[in-house]
């Protein structure tokens, strides 16, 4: 089943000459990771959400889906209400109370029931390892346990699609892992996931399928075995190592890459054993 669907989508800022999106035509699936990398993806990312057309001006063709609903007949509200969005600086998602307050605070301003709030604030926390700081000072946090808390305050609101706008990108190496940690595990629960991030090695391990935009249009839309291939000699494209030692060798060597990628240093010993052997 289709979540979210783009038809033919095309949008211009207003006062800009040339548009940042052409002609793009995508579709996700419930419970698929979606990885977008390139060019202009926050501003799909703001297309799916629906803000644009609603809230940021600019010239708009196409169409976006949501749960089989056009954007451009629904409000922001009713949006939201399926699609939760979590941004790169966690500072402005938090209202620098506490833990608990940051979390329930939408809730209380959609009047949600006392007894079912509790049970969505434990639920959120508890998918996210932050219920043993319910109480604690925002300020007193990590960037990464804020942007953990952050995710809980979406979640608390049930989205069907969760977007994470470069998530990571504020981040330390410990914080970095604790988000994809995760969103591991909400791969896992079935939410449907569209990541924007810097990291395509750590995105492949989670994701189903990784587009590319470039120039304005997608240029590559691939699982990401063959995404690497199709990207490796763009040097604005990080490889996984051993996925990009195994293409740099065969290119050396001028040899047709007819086993599969390695993604591992597990799967790398594998292939590179059977090639050895063959030889």
């Amino acid at each position: 089943m289709d979540v979210i669907k783009v038809e033919n989508l095309t949008f211009r800022y207003s006062k800009k000459a040339e548009p940042v999106l052409k002609n793009i035509n995508l579709t996700i699936k419930k419970g698929e990771c979606m990885a977008i990398l390139g060019d202009s993806k926050t501003t799909l990312c703001m297309a799916m959400c629906g803000v644009i057309p609603h809230l940021i001006p600019g010239h708009m063709e196409g169409n976006v889906w949501v749960d089989g609903q056009d954007t451009l007949k629904m409000t922001v509200k009713d949006i939201a209400a399926k699609v939760g969005v979590v941004l790169q600086d966690p500072e402005n998602q938090s209202f620098n109370l506490n833990v608990e307050s940051d979390v329930v605070f939408a809730m209380e301003n959609l009047g949600i029931p006392p007894m079912e709030m509790e049970a969505r604030l434990i639920d959120a926390l508890e998918i996210v390892r932050m219920l043993p700081y319910r109480y604690k000072a925002s300020d007193q946090l990590s960037g990464g346990q804020k942007q953990r808390v952050a995710i809980a305050s979406v979640l608390a609101m049930k989205p069907e699609i969760l977007i994470l706008d470069e998530p990571t990108r504020e981040l330390d190496p410990l914080g970095r892992e604790e988000i994809f940690d995760v969103l591991n595990r909400l791969k896992k629960s079935g939410i449907t996931i569209i990541i924007v991030e810097n990291d395509p090695p750590r995105l492949a391990q989670i994701a189903d399928r990784m587009i590319l935009i470039r120039d304005s249009e997608i240029k590559y839309e691939e699982v990401p075995r063959e995404f690497f291939k199709k990207v490796y000699g763009d040097a604005r494209i990080k490889l996984p190592q051993i996925s990009q030692a195994y293409l740099d060798t065969f290119h050396l060597l001028g040899l047709s890459k007819t086993t599969e990628l390695p993604m591992n240093v597990e799967e790398g010993v594998a292939i590179y054993g059977k090639i050895i052997a063959d030889y």
